[in-house]
C-alpha cells in the first residue's frame, strides 16, 4: 500500500487527502508555507503537519505537489536536490504535464500528473462528491502503472493521455465548464435588457439550461440540438444577428457556424446553405 504526502494544503490537497484516507489509503500529511493551512489539512485527514518538504518526502512513497500551477516548478527545483530516489512525484494540474519535472531521470524518482475532471469549490466537503470522478493521467511508465492501479482500485476510470496534449485537454475542460458560465451570464444580461429582473431572468433560463445540459451529456450534442439553427431557420438567425451587440455577435456567430455542422449530422438531407451563407457574412 502506497503512502501519500502533500506539498500544499489547499482545496485540492485537502479534498484528495480526505478522499484517500477515507478509503484506507494512508495519508502521511501536509507541508505548506502556511502552517495554519497545513495544520487544518492534517487535522481534517487525521495525518501530520510537517514543517518542511524533506520530512514529508521521507515519510511518503507518493508526493503530490498540490500548490498553484505557477509555483509547482519552483517547488520541483527545490525538492529535486533532496533524496527522492524511488519516490513518485505527482501533480493534479489540468494543464501542466510531468514534462516540467526537468532532470527527474537523474534523481531516481518517477513523475506523473493525474487530473480529476471535477470542479473543486470547498476544501472540507468536496471529497463526498469525488467518487464518480474520472481521471486523466500521463507520465513515467512506473508512476502511471502504480497510480493508475491505485485509483482504478477505488473504482475510478483513468484515461492515459499524451503529455503534449495537456493544454488542449485543459482548454476542453475550460470550454465545457468556465466558458459556459460566460454564455449563461450573457443570456441573463440580454434578458435583463428585455425588461426582466435578474431574478426573473434566472428563473426563466434555469429550466432550459438544466434540460439542455442533461440532453447533451446523456444523448450527445447531435441529438440534443434544437432551435432555429437545427431547423435551418435563416430568417430567425438573421433577426438574432440584427439585435446583438458587436461583442455578443462575436460570440454568437462562430458558435452558430459550429451548430450548423452539428445540425448537418442530425439532418443530413436538410439544406443549410442559406444559413451558412448568412453566418459567413457576419
Amino acid at each position: 500500500m502506497e503512502t501519500v504526502g502533500f506539498i500544499g494544503a489547499g482545496k485540492v490537497a485537502c479534498t484528495m487527502g480526505k478522499y484517500l484516507s477515507e478509503r484506507d489509503i494512508r495519508v502521511t500529511g501536509y507541508y505548506d508555507t502556511s502552517e495554519a493551512s497545513a495544520d487544518e489539512a492534517a487535522t481534517f485527514t487525521n495525518s501530520k503537519a510537517f514543517t518542511n518538504e524533506t520530512d514529508v518526502i521521507a515519510a511518503s512513497d507518493v508526493i503530490f505537489i498540490a500548490t498553484p500551477d505557477d509555483v509547482i516548478a519552483t517547488v520541483w527545483e527545490k525538492i529535486r536536490t533532496m533524496n527522492i530516489k524511488d519516490k513518485l512525484i505527482g501533480i493534479f494540474s489540468g494543464s501542466l504535464s510531468s514534462n516540467l519535472f526537468s532532470g527527474i531521470e537523474t534523481t531516481g524518482a518517477s513523475g506523473f500528473s493525474i487530473h480529476p475532471m471535477f470542479a473543486f469549490s470547498d476544501r472540507f466537503s468536496d471529497y463526498r462528491e469525488l467518487h464518480n470522478t474520472r481521471f486523466a493521467m500521463e507520465g513515467d511508465s512506473r508512476a502511471v502503472e502504480v497510480i493508475r492501479a491505485l485509483f482504478e482500485g477505488l473504482g475510478h476510470t483513468v484515461t492515459e493521455i499524451d503529455s503534449d496534449k495537456k493544454y488542449r485537454y485543459h482548454a476542453a475542460a475550460s470550454v465545457a465548464s468556465n466558458l459556459m458560465v460566460g454564455l449563461y451570464e450573457m443570456s441573463l444580461t440580454m434578458l435583463v435588457d428585455c425588461g426582466f429582473s435578474e431574478q426573473e431572468a434566472g428563473a426563466f433560463l434555469s429550466p432550459l439550461v438544466r434540460k439542455n445540459t442533461a440532453a447533451m451529456t446523456e444523448a450527445g450534442p447531435v441529438e440534443a440540438l434544437t432551435g432555429p439553427i437545427e431547423r435551418g431557420d435563416a430568417d430567425t438567425v438573421r433577426h438574432h444577428l440584427e439585435v446583438l451587440t458587436g461583442e455578443e455577435r462575436a460570440v454568437y456567430t462562430p458558435l452558430a457556424k459550429r451548430l450548423v455542422d452539428i445540425a448537418r449530422k442530425k439532418n443530413p438531407d436538410r439544406d443549410y446553405k442559406r444559413l451558412r451563407e448568412l453566418l459567413e457574412k457576419n
